[in-house]
């Protein structure tokens, strides 16, 4: 393990010959950086597997020779981890703390790119935001759980894509190191060499389908075959207690955010849809609503984030499962509109019950579909944003 994290010392002193980014989404969640983190640490073992230890013998014994390298990039500022309670939670479990961690604002990457040569692998996402769109040229690799979304794909046509709809990112990943693994026949190696990756995807798919929640509905056979298969490297005995343990720690953990003010509860997990923010909350909206400075922390992400609306998802899980939605914006009408336009989409498919407005939201609603997470409405927002709604 330490290795790998020699990796970040020689990228921050461009002490290596070729770099491979592993970048998630810049909401940052677990599964983003679960799935980053663990494919970055599998793609370094990889390549200490297969690379010609004898063929390159006379040159590692040189002091000019550079290796390449493999880097997960968190796609968050590095003053907002914390934000991220349960990420620092399963992270610090296992020995990992941000000092062993990438973050987006420790590296200039633009100038990255051009210095070195330098190939990027996207997990958790496949739709570049504004800031990250110079990276295009550089993906080599995609693995995403969302729905294919080809309208901004500037990827070249050889891009290697793992794009299917499953409960979560982790899934894929979990899948793709184990053929890879097995081309090399190497079987179980990387899960036995490190056994807590075993764990961190483990627990990273239970979160995501609330352990196979019927009422969730996330779940589907590929997120169930790679839980058993994860199950059976950690010889748990109880399968069932293990899952259920796991989810309430790992709920609790992503809920502990009443010492967080609005203004970090606001990027704690936030995602942008053109003109729109979209954060998600661990707790309802309506409690978030109760926090001090609430407007004046919406004016604020709105200007930092260049945006002219935000759309809040509240989800409360502490006594069965419990979602609500709001929208503000500056100009009321537009709030409307938006707010219009969801509940009517695809013949009420969110089943939004709109209810009276707490200040300083334009529009609140009940959301009734349970299993409707922010990913699906993330086609609700782009169908809205190319009708001319810009």
């Amino acid at each position: 393990m330490e290795d790998y994290f020699n990796s970040v010392n020689k990228l921050k002193s461009l002490d290596f010959n070729e770099l491979t980014i592993v970048l998630g989404n810049e909401s940052c969640d677990l599964d983003s950086v679960i799935s980053s983190l663990v494919y970055a640490i599998f793609l370094h073992w990889q390549h200490q597997q297969i690379k010609c230890k004898v063929c390159t013998k006379n040159k590692r014994d040189e002091e000019a020779y550079k290796d390449d390298i493999f880097v997960s990039i968190l796609n968050v500022d590095r003053e907002d981890y914390d934000l991220k309670t349960e990420v620092v939670y399963v992270l610090s479990e296992h020995g990992i703390n941000n000092r062993h961690l990438v973050f987006k604002n420790d590296i200039d990457l633009q100038q990255l790119v051009v210095k070195k040569p330098t190939k990027v692998v996207l997990v958790d996402h496949h739709t570049l935001s504004a800031h990250d769109r110079f990276l295009a040229p550089y993906v080599t690799e995609i693995i995403d759980h969302r729905p294919t979304d080809r309208s901004d794909w500037n990827f070249k046509d050889d891009t290697r894509s793992t794009i299917e709809v499953v409960g979560s990112c982790a899934t894929l990943v979990a899948r793709r190191i184990k053929e890879l693994s097995s081309l090399m026949g190497r079987d179980v190696d990387f899960f036995n060499t490190y056994p807590f990756i075993s764990d961190m995807l483990h627990g990273t798919i239970i979160l995501d389908t609330v352990n196979f929640s019927k009422e969730f509905d996330k779940t589907t056979p590929q997120d169930v075959e790679m839980v058993l298969f994860l199950e059976d490297l950690l010889k748990s005995q109880d399968c069932q207690l293990y899952r259920k343990t796991k989810l309430d720690h790992l709920t609790r953990a992503k809920a502990e955010v009443s010492s967080l003010t609005a203004a970090q509860l606001l990027r704690k997990d936030a995602k942008t849809f053109g003109h729109i923010l979209v954060p998600s909350f661990p707790i309802l909206v309506q409690e978030f609503l109760k926090k001090s400075n609430v407007k004046e922390a919406l004016e604020e992400s709105l200007h930092k984030r260049n945006c002219s609306i935000v759309l809040l998802l509240g989800m409360d899980l502490s006594a069965g499962m419990k979602r609500d939605v709001a929208i503000y914006a500056n100009e009321t009408e537009i709030a409307e509109q938006l707010g219009s336009f969801l509940e009517r989409w695809r013949d009420s498919y969110l089943q939004l019950e709109c209810k009276e407005a707490p200040s300083p939201v334009s529009r609140y609603y009940r959301q009734l579909n349970l299993a409707a997470t922010r990913k699906q409405y993330i086609p609700a927002l782009n169908q809205y944003l190319s009708s001319g709604n810009q």
